[in-house]
């Protein structure tokens, strides 16, 4: 056991997406069963597979550093308790606004238990653990990153936006055939509680706490952001495997794979990009992330927005020179030097 511990605060990427994969498709029949053969009662199981990555990078962190603590925290147990009771009205909203489903005690109380994993990835922004704190702080910071924060989300509507009139100059998608929601405060709510959803579930909570929050920084340490970005968007998109497949996706067809491997690595440049410029920050990195998907869920462009991501991404590895190494005090890279990936 000592020699995995070693191992595993030795090379503490490698150790990340071990871990990641291990909880995921290790907890995959929980996709399958909840998707497929309605077994409710396994959804707390199915949160943990996606918090995988997450709850990766705070195992990492504690096994790398296990005497690193320093007591019980009370800011812990408060931020726990405040955001399980936050995640709670927002999966309620969700289900019930944008999801229409019926409510029931019993449904109620599984969505309660279920949110359990989310809370403890955002609580431990305030873990006893000095290094897990210090390296989830970012998740609950929003001072100093808060322009940033907005041009994220302004630009994720922007790029799914702009990707119609692009589809129908090169002929993939005529503008005729999208029908676009009409602009009301009905829509806005909506727009609203889809993004706080995908927000803690689970593109800030359980993604960019592990692929931006943990495997990046120290990617960055060794590697170019450009090729930390595509490794991270190669093992992104064969993440969601299980989840794809219990969702019915065509996982047995090389043409999904190919336009999956494309967008998650596009997409894995124009994340880190918006995470570096504003100093490694995960709640940035989620707010584009959760844009995105809100954007593709009122308005799904399809295959145009990959033609968008492709100028996008491009732009932003031209612009700030992404296939450098970043100087070893950025903010947005891992100071640990003497750790391997």
């Amino acid at each position: 056991m000592k020699k995995i511990l070693k191992w595993a605060s030795q090379y503490q990427v490698f150790a990340f997406f071990v871990i990641t994969y291990t909880l995921t498709w290790g907890l995959s029949f929980s996709y399958r069963a909840v998707l497929q053969q309605g077994r409710v009662l396994l959804l707390p199981l199915a949160f943990i597979a996606t918090c995988g990555p997450g709850l990766a990078g705070i195992i990492v962190s504690i096994v790398a550093n296990p005497k690193c603590r320093q007591g019980f925290r009370k800011e812990f147990l408060v931020a726990f308790v405040v955001a399980w009771l936050v995640a709670i009205l927002i999966n309620l909203a969700n289900q019930k606004f944008i999801e229409n489903m019926p409510f029931s005690t019993g449904l109620v109380g599984l969505f309660i238990v279920s949110i359990i994993p989310v809370a403890f990835v955002v609580a431990s922004s305030f873990s006893p653990n000095p290094l897990v704190r210090s390296y989830l702080s970012s998740l609950v910071m929003v001072r100093g990153v808060w322009r940033r924060t907005i041009f994220a989300f302004v630009m994720g509507f922007a790029f799914t936006l702009i990707s119609i009139p692009i589809g129908s100059i090169l002929g993939l998608r005529p503008v005729s055939s999208y029908q676009l929601p009409e602009l009301s405060p009905t829509l806005i709510g909506l727009v609203i509680v889809k993004f706080l959803y995908q927000l803690l579930f689970f593109n800030a909570t359980g993604e960019e706490t592990g692929w931006r929050g943990f495997a990046m920084p120290r990617m960055q340490s060794k590697i170019s952001p450009l090729l930390a970005s595509i490794i991270i968007g190669v093992f992104w998109a064969l993440w969601h495997l299980p989840l794809w497949q219990a969702e019915g996706r065509p996982v047995g067809s090389i043409e999904f794979w190919v336009e999956m491997l494309i967008a998650h690595i596009l997409f894995s440049v124009i994340t880190v990009w918006f995470c570096n410029r504003a100093n490694g920050s995960i709640f940035v990195a989620g707010v584009a992330h959760a844009t995105i998907n809100t954007a593709q869920a009122f308005i799904p462009v399809g295959s145009p927005l990959l033609v968008t991501f492709a100028f996008v991404a491009t732009g932003m590895i031209f612009l700030d020179r992404m296939w450098e190494k970043l100087p070893s005090d950025h903010p947005a890279v891992y100071n640990n030097l003497g750790i391997d990936i």
